[in-house]
């Protein structure tokens, strides 16, 4: 569907992907300010919303990483599902928690 991976010596990378149960957004690395501007710059116009984040692969998270995932699944929330964090990282799992984000979604670890 979409990515943008290590793209000009960025730390991180996005991409979509489709999944048995729909869209899936996966992080990986450092996703930061940089990573979420090249994502935004090149990502294909997105005809389903995602039903769940892997952050797996994802090492560090800002807040306008967390910005993309809470407004990237907000479509999902308003048709009546949870979307899923799939196995976030310590680090990762810290920073939805302390944003008070982690009620927006079912976390699977």
């Amino acid at each position: 569907m979409g990515t943008v991976e290590q793209f000009g010596g960025l730390p991180g990378g996005i991409d979509l992907v489709e999944e048995d149960g729909g869209p899936v957004l996966r992080l990986r690395g450092e996703v930061d300010s940089l990573v979420v501007a090249a994502w935004q710059a090149s990502a294909p116009a997105v005809g389903r919303a995602p039903v769940a984040v892997d952050v797996s692969a994802a090492t560090f998270l800002d807040c306008r990483g967390l910005r993309l995932l809470v407004r990237a699944t907000e479509t999902t929330r308003r048709a009546g599902r949870v979307p899923e964090l799939r196995r976030p990282s310590r680090t990762v799992r810290r920073m939805v928690e302390v944003a008070g984000a982690a009620p927006l979604f079912a976390t699977v670890p």
